[in-house]
């Protein structure tokens, strides 16, 4: 069963800054990206509609692992969401962690349901940014 939780922001944690690199996106088209808060955007999550495609990338060299979370609306309680999954991009500089409706089960994303995803880097949900979208393609 999943869980459901409100996303929530809290407060971004100092860090030293790590050296930047310039990492390629995943192949694909991509309907939305979105980094983490960090002054060096260490994670980076794409997601493409058609196909429910999300993939969440390490952009900096920093030895922090990206995550992002993926969760759908509820019908019956409006801004409540149920999370879905989560993927870690944990290989380092230039790893990538992706998902798609092809594995079916919680990575098959409701249609016309609003669609909340966070990502941010390391265990402790340093630097995260949410963000949502209609699923409606």
């Amino acid at each position: 069963m999943a869980a459901t939780t409100v996303f929530a922001v809290t407060g971004t944690l100092a860090a030293a800054t790590p050296a930047l690199a310039s990492v390629e996106p995943p192949a694909g088209g991509w309907d939305h990206t979105w980094t983490t808060t960090d002054a060096d955007k260490g994670g980076t999550v794409y997601i493409e509609e058609n196909g429910d495609r999300v993939s969440v990338c390490d952009t900096a060299s920093d030895g922090l692992s990206p995550r992002v979370q993926v969760a759908s609306e509820e019908s019956s309680v409006p801004g409540a969401y149920d999370i879905r999954y989560t993927l870690t991009a944990s290989g380092g500089l230039g790893s990538c962690a992706t998902a798609s409706a092809s594995q079916g089960g919680v990575y098959n994303l409701p249609e016309n349901t609003s669609i909340g995803v966070t990502v941010w880097l390391g265990p402790n949900y340093k630097f995260q940014s949410t963000h949502y979208y209609l699923n409606d393609h």
